[in-house]
């Protein structure tokens, strides 16, 4: 943990940001924004926030696949656009 020090103006500006957003019904501390601000300084940048964030194991599709359900149809990896687009074999 690291403790940084600003000026009063910018100090102010903070404490007035962090108000605007209570406000607007966002509930965010002080430190909570300032990670923010900076996460999202670093994407602007272009810049990875952590290498392993985009591990597959994370994406929400991937953890999805815990709910799946089963429909019965044995063939429906082949059958998918038929069923979804009831096509007769036409397209």
């Amino acid at each position: 943990m690291s403790t940084i020090r600003i000026d009063e103006r910018h100090a102010k500006l903070l404490d007035e940001l962090i108000s605007h957003l209570v406000i607007r019904g966002d509930k965010i501390s002080k430190k909570d924004l300032i990670a923010k601000l900076i996460e999202d300084a670093m994407i602007s940048e272009g810049l990875k926030i952590n290498p392993n964030e985009d591990s597959i194991s994370d994406d929400p599709a991937w953890k999805g696949l815990d709910d799946v359900f089963e429909l019965g149809i044995k063939d429906l990896s082949e059958r998918v656009d038929e069923i979804l687009y009831k096509l007769d074999g036409e397209e």
